[in-house]
């Protein structure tokens, strides 16, 4: 199942599903969510509630939901409110070649703080002059449950499902993971691919292109670490909560982007997601 949150004129955070070129509107089946009160638990609720609340989403489908043509929405990220974003760094065999054999367990994950996320349908918007910004094409996985000190078997169940992710990085004298914090920094779409429809993600393969220049292409069976060392990873340093996004790491190709570029990635399965950039440089 491809889950979106998107918005349609005065209609704000609806819930989608993603078939073919059409939105099917399934927002009643957050009905189904308890009430709650301060103070409210961590994570992305909807995504906690997945298992129970699919089943409802796809008899609404069924049973004829509005649907809209997906050019004709906003799409927002597909996690409403992750608690933390964890960024895998030097993650793909040239890395650990360029740094002397250092790995992520070596280096530690980089971070994003959650006001950086930002869906298919926002612009890249570039706001500090002299400064570069650079784009970072990557999976980005979506947990599904909470979990800590997980093992290698334990991980793959603690997933809900898998997006693309841009993890940008704005050049500069501070550290990477103050320059990764920026609003609208962290962009994952279009939507997200259920666990079940990508049972094996070290199958997948992508693209990124600026202005149909191709910048980073690779796969992800080539992962120094694959989806569930960094899962167990994750776990090891903090609790991961429903929502929680990891992202894999990028290849080599990063560059900056200007106002005026459009970016494109291109994954198998999970499909493409289009980014305008704007602002100033």
């Amino acid at each position: 199942m491809r889950i979106c949150r998107f918005d349609r004129g005065a209609e704000h955070d609806r819930l989608g599903v993603v078939k073919g070129d059409r939105v099917f509107d399934v927002s009643a089946a957050i009905d189904l969510l308890e009430p709650v009160r301060w103070p409210v638990p961590m994570g992305d609720r909807m995504i906690a509630a997945l298992d129970r609340i699919r089943p409802r989403m796809e008899a609404l489908v069924a049973e004829g939901a509005p649907s809209f043509p997906l050019d004709e929405v906003h799409l927002k990220a597909p996690v409403a409110n992750p608690s933390k974003f964890f960024c895998g760094a030097g993650n793909w065999p040239e890395h650990k070649e360029q740094m002397g054999g250092l790995t992520i367990h070596d280096m530690g994950y980089l971070y994003k703080t959650t006001n950086a996320l930002a869906g298919a349908g926002d612009d890249l918007e570039l706001f500090a002059p002299g400064r570069s910004t650079l784009h970072e094409a990557e999976l980005a996985i979506i947990i599904g449950k909470q979990g800590a000190r997980l093992t290698r078997d334990e991980a793959m169940d603690h997933v809900a499902g898998y997006a693309i992710g841009l993890d940008m990085t704005m050049a500069g004298p501070e550290n990477f993971t103050h320059n990764k914090c920026y609003d609208g920094f962290g962009i994952i779409g279009p939507w997200m691919v259920t666990a079940d429809e990508i049972p094996d993600p070290r199958e997948l393969s992508f693209r990124f292109y600026v202005n149909d220049e191709l910048r980073q292409a690779d796969k992800i069976e080539r992962l120094n670490f694959d989806v569930q060392e960094l899962i167990v990873f994750a776990s090891s340093i903090a609790t991961l909560y429903p929502g929680d996004i990891i992202m894999t790491g990028t290849p080599i190709g990063v560059a900056p982007v200007v106002p005026g570029d459009v970016m494109r990635t291109e994954f198998d399965v999970i499909g493409t997601m289009v980014t305008k950039v704007t602002g100033v440089v």
